[in-house]
């Protein structure tokens, strides 16, 4: 069992991270920003944290007192800024520990230092992120998606993700300094993902395909093919989900129930 501080505990990837790290064992904290979801993050195990990434004043307390930091948050404002202060935060809590010859605090980021780096693809399942768009768009009637069909994304489902987290959690003395790429095994078509969509919500409309306009819509526009075989090799990972159109039918069914 290792001690493990979860940054942004609350949303779509940290909340299934710190479940299925509390699922295994481990002593987990998950730093929130609202007070409604300290219950929910009690109810699951996980010690509640309040505070606010970018206020490291918030949560150092804890980070002192753990093995493993891992930063589940989505900070598109300034992300340069955002992860060079929790690395500065580590940075100084290493410099006490080594001179206490203590182990180093390891830093698991989402995307050498004493960190692992995990490459996640499109995450679906439950309330959807961004797969969840698509299921609202046909529900008030214009079903779209960027680009064309015939682009490809490489997705994964959000509790496959989270198994990667907990894998590179308890191996973390063996696999620091890794980059992890988790995703299915295979890549979907925009168009395949789309038809499915319209299908399982009953979609009578034309599904349209808009042309990208800001650098975020660009990158969705992109095919992008990438291989899950060094996570299989080292953190014996493995997909284990049907993938978003073979489980369509279960994907949607979950998404209703938190609408």
């Amino acid at each position: 069992m290792v001690k493990v501080l979860v940054l942004g505990a609350t949303g779509f990837i940290g909340f299934a991270v710190a479940q299925a790290l509390a699922r295994s064992g481990h002593e987990t904290y998950g730093l929130y920003r609202k007070r409604e979801k300290e219950k929910e993050l009690a109810k699951n195990e996980i010690f509640p944290v309040l505070g606010d990434t970018n206020d490291v004043s918030t949560w150092n307390v804890v980070a002192e007192q753990v093995d493993i930091i891992i930063d589940a948050t989505s900070e598109y404002n300034d992300p340069t800024k955002h992860v060079t202060n929790i690395l500065d935060t580590i940075e100084e809590i290493n410099m006490k520990r080594i001179k206490n010859f203590e182990p180093k605090l390891t830093f698991i980021y989402t995307s050498g230092l004493w960190g692992i780096i995990i490459r996640p693809g499109a995450a679906y399942g439950k309330n959807g992120s961004l797969t969840a768009q698509w299921f609202e768009s046909a529900i008030k009637g214009e079903l779209y998606g960027i680009g064309s069909k015939d682009v490809r994304w490489n997705l994964v489902h959000v509790d496959d993700l989270a198994d990667a987290y907990v894998r590179s959690v308890e191996r973390s003395e063996l696999v620091k300094g890794q980059i992890f790429i988790i995703t299915n095994n295979q890549s979907e078509s925009m168009g395949d993902m789309l038809d499915a969509v319209a299908r399982i919500t009953e979609y009578k409309g034309l599904v349209k395909y808009k042309v990208p306009t800001t650098e975020f819509e660009i990158a969705m526009a992109h095919t992008g093919i990438f291989s899950n075989k060094k996570a299989q090799t080292i953190l014996d990972w493995k997909q284990r989900q049907l993938s978003f159109v073979d489980g369509i039918y279960t994907w949607w069914n979950s998404y209703k129930a938190y609408i």
